[in-house]
């Protein structure tokens, strides 16, 4: 093989494998979800917000304590828009969430990963004005979050004359979502296909919090589509 040969070959070679990363660069932008919310997304929440350092229980009450989201409205503002709202927030500040997903009730709900591995279930449309019951944060069936959860006040407030711990049971499912997704572009997209087969995908507008009141009139996100 001569010189012209061999620059043949290499340019082959270094043609397919460049392919080949394109290929493998756009399947991960569409699977982990990027490829389907605005662009910069979380980019700017974490400008907007910075990370807060420890990512604990208690660092997490006083960050939900302080959001504050649009009054809710089936169908124009409910638990897809709330829950995919506060996992951006959340974000912002440099908590791991994820978003939960039952379609046997249908409802989303925020899980968030603290610092020493725990999981901690938050209902979000606890934070819409019109429901406002911060911080929304949903007791661990052991009660570990006994003292900055809505169910505490919930139980003590209602007194239903059973111990905590059973009135705690009809929460459970906060704690076993049957999907999980890190953010709402991959419910939206082809990583809820792959691993959820079989369910229902659901549409980006579903989820599009800044198209509402009063973030669409609100730079950045009125310029975000």
């Amino acid at each position: 093989m001569g010189f012209v040969g061999f620059i043949g070959t290499l340019l082959k070679y270094t043609v397919f494998f460049s392919v080949l990363v394109i290929i493998a660069l756009t399947f991960y932008y569409y699977f982990s979800g990027s490829g389907y919310l605005p662009y910069g997304y979380y980019q700017t929440a974490k400008k907007m917000y910075g990370d807060i350092g420890v990512h604990d229980i208690s660092n997490l009450t006083y960050v939900l304590n302080r959001a504050y989201l649009p009054p809710y409205k089936e169908d124009v503002f409910d638990s897809t828009e709330s829950s995919a709202y506060l996992e951006w927030y959340l974000e912002g500040h440099g908590f791991k969430a994820y978003m939960a997903r039952s379609d046997a009730i249908s409802h989303l709900w925020v899980v968030v990963e603290l610092d020493n591995g725990e999981r901690v279930a938050i209902e979000p449309t606890a934070l819409t004005s019109n429901k406002y019951n911060p911080p929304g944060i949903i007791d661990a069936p052991d009660g570990r979050y006994r003292n900055y959860s809505i169910t505490w006040k919930e139980y003590t407030n209602k007194n239903p004359g059973k111990p905590y711990e059973e009135f705690l049971k009809q929460y459970s499912y906060y704690y076993n979502p049957p999907k999980l997704f890190d953010n709402p572009g991959q419910i939206v997209g082809i990583a809820s296909t792959l691993k959820y087969p079989g369910w229902a995908k659901m549409d980006i507008s579903e989820f599009d919090w800044w198209n509402s009141e009063p973030f669409n009139s609100t730079y950045p996100f009125s310029e975000w589509n």
